[in-house]
């Protein structure tokens, strides 16, 4: 599978500690070291704002600028060169406006545009090592992040329901129930209508990961994922417009409720993520720490399968601190398939040795050691 989307350039300007940083990747895995607090993790961070909002860290724009950019905030900015489609592309993005109302412009070649069909990147941070015992929410992100780095409309679907949601929470907290009743009817049955779609889209993603699990490794299981949420359940065994109808009725019944809490207690966005053992059927949360990271390995080998079998190429990995968690043989094996499968791969480490010192690796893996000044202006 030959990978469609590579960075050829980054360039940081006045982004957090980075006064200047460019990095020209010349292999499909960049590895970036660096002592403690050198900006490795913000490497990353840069890139996966190209495909969210805030980025992996869920970070405020203002956060992002250079703690002494003195000047316009057009002295800040993210730049790549971009391959994909045969084709090479110049993207950025900057910032404007005041302190407390900043807004993110992006550009390919100079023109402001969107990239929510540009860009697919999946990322595996630290935290992710305890996601089994996490929140919900934490578990459902997950997901959605392999399934938007299938589907690019499965984003704007998120999107689009995000600001349903807030539209009828904003509605309900505001106490104008009533006199916008009807308007009400309209929000909730797009909701019901793009939930559908979300709920199924997960569902077919999930029956696709289920089947590309293999047995890779002795200690790693053979795992089954499932949805728990209502409408979830639902639609295993209703028609689609049957749960549309469902989540109408319970929207329109949860009105006060909503309005008295603030938040949506009947969503599709209330679902979770389970994971069970294949052969005793035993809850992912109820393995040791050390079974549980070992079984998130085990879905992101069997994610790279999936996007194999549905021949998507366009996805970028951004695999931030791993050896810290990770024992070296299952780090070998991810890099492995990720060079096989030719999917662009950033990740970060310390040092460099741990990986980048075995043979094999030597001619695959592009070292960059943030730390040597031929990267970066110094900071003053």
């Amino acid at each position: 599978m030959e990978n469609n989307l590579r960075i050829t350039q980054l360039k940081l300007s006045n982004y957090r500690n980075h006064k200047f940083l460019q990095i020209n990747p010349t292999k499909n895995i960049i590895l970036i070291s660096g002592k403690n607090g050198a900006g490795k993790t913000n490497v990353l961070e840069s890139i996966s704002l190209f495909d969210s909002n805030t980025g992996f860290r869920n970070a405020k724009l203002s956060e992002l600028i250079r703690y002494d950019l003195i000047g316009p905030k057009e002295l800040f900015g993210v730049n790549l060169k971009v391959y994909t489609d045969n084709k090479n592309f110049d993207v950025g993005f900057g910032l404007k406006g005041e302190l407390n109302l900043v807004k993110k412009v992006i550009s390919i070649d100079k023109r402001k545009t969107s990239l929510r069909s540009f860009f697919n990147i999946f990322w595996v941070l630290p935290q992710m090592s305890h996601l089994l015992q996490g929140k919900p929410e934490d578990r459902r992100g997950f997901l959605d992040l392999m399934v938007s780095a299938t589907d690019v409309s499965y984003k704007k679907k998120l999107l689009d329901y995000k600001k349903l949601k807030n539209e009828r929470l904003r509605i309900l907290k505001n106490l104008e129930i009533s006199k916008n009743d009807k308007w009400l009817d309209v929000i909730e049955k797009k909701m019901s209508e793009v939930g559908v779609v979300i709920c199924d889209s997960r569902r077919i993603f999930l029956d696709t990961l289920n089947k590309c699990f293999i047995k890779i490794d002795d200690q790693i299981p053979m795992l089954n994922l499932k949805l728990n949420g209502t409408a979830d359940r639902m639609l295993l065994e209703k028609p689609a417009l049957f749960v549309e109808e469902l989540i109408v009725r319970e929207l329109k019944k949860n009105r006060l409720k909503d309005s008295i809490s603030g938040r949506t207690n009947f969503s599709v966005n209330k679902t979770d993520l389970l994971v069970y053992e294949k052969k005793s059927n035993k809850e992912g949360k109820n393995f040791s720490t050390g079974e549980q990271k070992i079984i998130i390995i085990s879905i992101l080998f069997s994610f790279l399968n999936a996007l194999e079998k549905i021949k998507k190429s366009n996805v970028l990995f951004l695999l931030d601190d791993i050896f810290s968690y990770l024992d070296t043989r299952f780090i070998r094996n991810i890099i492995d398939r990720l060079n096989e499968l030719k999917l662009q791969t950033w990740m970060t480490d310390v040092r460099s040795d741990s990986i980048h010192q075995i043979e094999k690796f030597k001619s695959k893996i592009h070292n960059i050691n943030i730390d040597d000044n031929r990267f970066k202006v110094l900071n003053n």
